[in-house]
């Protein structure tokens, strides 16, 4: 159920990630009112930081900065070791760490749900093999029985000298 967007003949299709449309229909993903308000934090911050927009928006941030304060442009609010702007970003990468962690654990959760539904389904699907199966053997046990009885039923006839009629499918007209 994955949605394809074309694209460059050099990097071929390149695929879109929406929860909603990738797992919102499964039966065994909790969606809609049945998320907490983490989970659906935690979706969120999927949908949105995990683009190529955000990480071009951080990194044009990044340069504009940079830019703005060295020489080239000549400003002077954070020269040029850029003290300011590593702080900005260690503070950044702090809190990306657990935004990147809780994203994670919802993905693990959906992964988890998914999983115990194929299980169940697995195990229903091997208790009808097995089923299945069974029957099976006891058609063809009564089948052998009912030919069996066939054998004996035309050795009677001939004893008696009477044929009896054939077993034989109808041909199709």
């Amino acid at each position: 159920m994955c949605r394809f967007r074309s694209g460059s003949a050099r990097y071929g299709p390149v695929m879109t990630w929406d929860h909603n449309k990738l797992w919102g229909n499964h039966p065994a993903v909790s969606t809609g009112d049945q998320l907490t308000s983490g989970q659906k934090a935690a979706d969120v911050m999927k949908r949105l930081l995990a683009t190529w927009l955000a990480l071009i928006i951080v990194l044009m941030f990044i340069v504009s900065w940079m830019s703005y304060n060295s020489f080239i442009i000549g400003g002077t609010f954070d020269p040029f070791p850029w003290i300011l702007l590593n702080l900005m970003l260690s503070c950044f990468a702090a809190l990306q760490c657990f935004v990147l962690l809780i994203a994670n654990k919802r993905g693990e959760q959906i992964a988890a749900e998914i999983a115990q539904h194929t299980y169940e389904n697995t195990c229903s699907d091997t208790k009808l093999l097995e089923e299945n199966t069974e029957l099976t053997r006891q058609v063809k046990a009564n089948t052998d029985r009912l030919d069996e009885i066939h054998r004996h039923v035309e050795a009677i006839g001939n004893k008696l000298g009477v044929t009896g009629g054939t077993f034989e499918a109808p041909q199709p007209t």
